[in-house]
């Protein structure tokens, strides 16, 4: 049986990077429409489930899984796509979670970005209580990147978080993706995680250069 890991969904991301890709063209590329209008992490999180469920058929690959031990559990508690084995031809469990997460690269120096981080990787260790047995984690982090203003510049309702990308970009003290880099180097002092970065090329959406940078943090056994 095909076992997901950090190399699995690093090789999906990539396929999914080049297939946006192959679908964009000069006047429209679709990750950087998806992230700059909106957060892109429920549209990257189907791509990435299908990919799995296309490629790992003996697996279920559950989206916004709600995990269930009886009748009576009245759990609220949902993830974003959960890879699950078959026990039997009745019973599946568990064996991976995967969380995303989207932020705006002015987000970097706040704490609720790691907050985030440390916050779903309890969710995963308390259903690994409930189990009695260990669920592994794994998140992808991904920092859209506006790196340009334009004097004819659309609104907050159209670009998310405009006003605050503008501002990021007219201080023009941050560089990134390394102040990205060093925000995770400062968190990740020791073997407890590993870290996996992907970037991928410049899209333009409304002549406005985007960037995204996806972060896979895994938490080790």
């Amino acid at each position: 049986m095909g076992k997901i890991g950090v190399f699995e969904v690093r090789h999906a991301l990539l396929e999914i990077i080049k297939e946006f890709k192959t679908i964009s063209s000069d006047d429209f590329n679709e990750l950087a429409y998806i992230s700059a209008t909106n957060k892109s992490e429920l549209y990257l999180r189907d791509k990435l489930a299908i990919y799995f469920q296309k490629n790992y058929p003996e697996l279920i690959v559950s989206r916004e899984y709600l995990h269930k031990s009886g009748l009576l559990d009245d759990t609220n508690e949902r993830y974003d796509i959960a890879i699950l084995e078959r026990v039997n031809n009745i019973n599946v469990e568990p064996v991976l979670i995967i969380e995303l997460k989207n932020w705006y690269c002015h987000d970097v120096p706040s704490k609720k970005v790691w907050n985030a981080v440390i916050s779903d990787e309890m969710r995963v260790d308390l259903l690994s209580e409930k189990l009695g047995r260990l669920i592994d984690v794994i998140q992808i982090i991904t920092f859209t990147h506006i790196t340009n203003r334009v004097t004819d510049d659309l609104h907050n309702g159209i670009i998310k978080y405009q006003s605050f990308i503008n501002d990021d970009i007219q201080k023009g003290k941050k560089k990134y993706p390394d102040e990205i880099d060093k925000y995770f180097n400062n968190w990740i002092q020791n073997d407890e995680r590993d870290l996996v970065k992907i970037e991928t090329g410049p899209g333009k959406y409304q002549r406005r250069e985007i960037k995204n940078y996806f972060y896979v943090i895994s938490k080790k056994n």
